[in-house]
Formats: structure tokens, C-alpha cells, sequence
């Protein structure tokens, strides 16, 4: 069964987002993302024309009453909004539909992994590891493009991160000596290390492309429920704590840019040399060619 919660909601760039976790039964990584309450109209509405039929869950009312307050609306929402999803996702037929994943940010088979997790042999491990690599230069080059799709981004992390977790599984195996064993687990972490760096650097990139607003603002500030209690002094320390929180992420971002400018190095130079061993071994087949094309001349000759 997937449990869906919504324990929290948050203010952005006025709107009002719900913090949505969910919980699947096959582990207990929880999946966290947010979404508006238009989001969900719009994507029931594409659900159903895409069905061509009402599905059995409804959302909480778009109107309100005439009385009631801002508070109790977004708190009668949140509560809605949590039954239409575990309802959604605990129906086998609606919860594979492509537009549910895409809404939700859900790796691909995320419900057919569920039922069944095959063994891997040393050839399919090694396969998986692969695509895990190529999912990771994937969502590299992707984040330096120049408009970087940040949630196709984090649907690709998050099918890394359940390859990882499938690698990470059968990296014992009792036809593998110690050595190898070992090699496997250091390759696992690595990868994990670098999803977890290309996340990180992937909300480092969406708050770089967040639209700044310029609206102006008119009369006294107003204040929020974190700064009412506290004086001018204390508005002062809390300012410089989150200064130096966001140079301490600064600092982060960059060294995990340059690591990742480092690893984008030494793939153009794997790519360089295996080039010069194509271009070698072309040369040797080109003259391979000619020296048989001069036996067979020389045979030739001969009978």
C-alpha cells in the first residue's frame, strides 16, 4: 500500500504550495515534491479527457464559502488533496498511467518494481551500472545546457537513484571473489555520490533561474509569523545565520561544480584516447588490406 501525506504547506512568489510526501511499501525512502492546488485541476482535468471518463476521486472545491477564512480553505485543501492522492495511487490501474509519473515526478516502473525486483546476473549488473553512468552524463549535460529542464532532470535522478538501489542489492554474489566485490561497492557509492551532487546542484540551478519579482511595495513591511517575536537585535543575528548559511551553500555549489567540470574533463580526454585506438586500429586494417590485396595479386601471378 502507498501512504500519501501532505504535513505541511508554504508560501511562493504568492502562491501557496503543498508539501507532498509519499511513502511506498517497497522501501523507506519517502518521495517529497509540491505542487498548487491548480496543478492538481489542471492534471485531473488531462487525466480524465486522456481516459476519456471521470475517475472515482475527486479534489477538495475550487470555490469557497463567503465566511470562511484563508486559514481553514488551504487546511481543508490539504486534507483533499492527501485522499485524492492515496486513493490515486493505491488504484493498480490509474497508478501506472504515464500523466500520473509525470506529475508526479515518479521514476519510470516505479509501481511494476514494486511487485518484483529480478536477481542480476554479473552481465546485468554490469549493464545497470552503465545506465546509470549515462544517466548521470544525461542529466549533466542537461543542468549546462543553456535552458536546463530541471524536472526531467530530477525524473532522470530519481531513476538513477532506483538503479542505484538495485545495484547496491546484488553486489554480493557468491561466484564473486572479495576484490571484486569490493571494486562493485566503491563504484555504487561513487555513483550515489555523484546523483546526491548533481541534485543538490540541480536546486542550485533552479534557484539561479527563479524570475525575481519587482513589485512595489507600499507602507511598512509586513511581518511574518518567524519575526514577530523578535526585536531588532535578534532580526540582525537571524539575518547574518541565513548570510552565512547561503555562503556556506555557495561554497558547496562551487566545489561541486568544480568537481563536475573535472569529471566532464576527464570524459572528453577517456573520449580522446579511445578516438586515437579507433583511429590505430582503422590504420591497421587499412594496411592488413593492402597486404592482402598484394598476396592475392602475387597468387595471382603465380597460378
Amino acid at each position: 500500500m502507498v501512504e500519501v501525506r501532505i504535513p505541511s504547506t508554504m508560501v511562493l512568489n504568492d502562491y501557496h504550495l503543498y508539501n507532498i510526501e509519499i511513502q511506498f511499501e517497497s522501501g523507506v525512502q519517502v518521495h517529497k515534491l509540491s505542487k498548487r492546488f491548480s496543478d492538481f485541476v489542471e492534471f485531473k482535468k488531462e487525466l480524465e479527457d486522456s481516459l476519456h471518463k471521470t475517475i472515482p476521486y475527486s479534489l477538495p472545491s475550487k470555490f469557497t464559502a463567503l465566511y470562511q477564512s484563508r486559514a481553514t480553505t488551504i487546511e481543508q485543501r490539504r486534507v483533499g488533496l492527501a485522499e485524492f492522492l492515496n486513493g490515486l495511487l493505491n488504484d493498480e490501474q490509474l497508478r501506472t498511467h504515464k500523466l500520473v509519473g509525470e506529475f508526479l515526478y515518479l521514476p519510470e516502473n516505479t509501481f511494476t518494481q514494486e511487485k518484483e525486483v529480478p536477481r542480476l546476473s554479473q552481465i546485468e549488473w554490469l549493464e545497470v551500472s552503465k545506465e546509470v553512468k549515462s544517466l548521470l552524463q544525461s542529466v549533466r549535460s542537461k543542468l549546462f545546457a543553456k535552458q536546463a529542464n530541471l524536472f526531467e532532470c530530477k525524473r532522470i535522478l530519481d531513476t538513477c537513484e532506483a538503479r542505484i538501489d538495485q545495484l547496491n542489492k546484488y553486489v554480493h554474489n557468491d561466484e564473486l571473489g572479495a576484490g571484486e566485490v569490493r571494486r562493485r561497492k566503491a563504484l555504487v557509492d561513487q555513483q550515489r555520490h555523484e546523483c546526491n551532487e548533481l541534485r543538490v546542484l540541480s536546486r542550485g540551478v533552479a534557484t539561479a533561474t527563479e524570475k525575481p519579482t519587482f513589485k512595489r511595495s507600499l507602507g511598512k513591511a509586513k511581518e511574518t509569523e518567524a519575526t514577530k517575536p523578535l526585536d531588532n537585535e535578534q532580526l540582525y543575528q537571524q539575518q547574518q545565520l541565513l548570510m552565512n548559511k547561503q555562503d556556506t551553500e555557495l561554497d558547496q555549489l562551487r566545489s561541486i561544480l568544480n568537481r563536475q567540470k573535472q569529471i566532464g574533463l576527464t570524459i572528453n580526454e577517456e573520449l580522446s584516447v579511445q578516438n586515437e585506438l579507433l583511429q590505430g586500429l582503422e590504420n591497421q586494417v587499412d594496411s592488413s588490406q593492402q597486404k592482402m590485396n598484394s598476396a592475392k595479386k602475387k597468387i595471382g601471378r603465380i597460378l
